[in-house]
């Protein structure tokens, strides 16, 4: 297993570039060809204009999002002129309200989308969107990267977040070529339900899945001591010097998780780590 089309998405010019390096670096390391969707952002709202007003304002958000979706495609043209590696460079400009559609679709057809974490002080509207439509709307896996994030992607020690879920098998599996490579990798459990049908192995057939792909894990059972699962995963991440986290994204909906919360917004609210997450 390898990846073959990896995809970065830009949509702001002044956003951290630390994703769309990171795309670079992987892609190159992968052998693996790069698309980079530059989006212009559209964000008018028709009704906030009197009516002699509209067709003007639109026009001009327009033009000034086409502008953005420009200057994005300049500045990731003249980046990638040198690199010795595949790629191709598309410009869109779109509504708030197509640009989950237009995700969702696009991005079906990439093995890898790196992209800027969501829900951090850097982030914006956009990457939540951009971020859902991936991993949701196209539902391939989707690689976060944190703000200012300089290290580079032979991610040598993995922990995998596991609850025995379908989105944490969906994780692993599409983490498994990185897996395979790292040189440390620890499956984490934390706090597991007593009458789980996995109480008497727990890991151990994820550990047994892994192994037939030249990966070795071991295995790790955690009490709850921390205020969320989020915090104790990163905390664990942090004391074993991890570099790539793996785990699911949404056990339950990101409305739910927007009202109630959940692992998947902790977690990215939190890291500074690179997670892999996939549904």
């Amino acid at each position: 297993m390898t990846y073959k089309s990896i995809a970065t998405i830009l949509h702001e010019p002044t956003q951290d570039k630390a994703a769309f390096e990171c795309a670079i670096a992987f892609a190159r390391k992968a052998g693996a060809h790069l698309h980079v969707l530059c989006v212009g952002v559209d964000d008018t709202d028709p009704g906030f204009y009197y009516a002699g007003a509209q067709a003007l304002a639109v026009q001009q958000n327009f033009e000034f999002s086409q502008g953005v979706a420009n200057t994005l495609e300049t500045s990731a043209r003249e980046r990638l002129a040198n690199e010795d590696i595949a790629w191709d460079v598309q410009n869109v400009t779109t509504l708030p309200g197509g640009l989950d559609i237009f995700v969702s679709d696009t991005m079906r057809f990439f093995d890898l989308i790196v992209l800027p974490t969501p829900y951090q002080e850097t982030s914006d509207r956009a990457d939540t969107l951009i971020f859902e439509a991936s991993v949701l709307g196209a539902n391939r896996p989707v690689l976060m990267v944190p703000p200012a994030w300089s290290h580079d992607v032979d991610f040598t020690n993995i922990l995998i977040a596991w609850d025995d879920g379908v989105q944490a098998m969906a994780a692993t599996r599409a983490g498994l070529p990185l897996i395979a490579q790292a040189k440390q990798a620890e499956i984490t459990i934390v706090d597991p339900p007593v009458h789980s049908h996995e109480r008497s192995d727990r890991g151990g057939r994820l550990a047994a899945y892994i192994a037939r792909f030249g990966a070795r894990a071991d295995i790790s059972i955690l009490a709850r001591s921390q205020p969320s699962i989020g915090h104790q995963l990163l905390t664990r991440a942090k004391e074993r010097g991890v570099d790539l986290i793996v785990m699911g994204a949404y056990g339950r909906s990101p409305l739910r998780e927007a009202i109630l919360g959940g692992a998947t917004r902790d977690m990215l609210r939190l890291t500074d780590i690179p997670i892999l997450m996939a549904h």
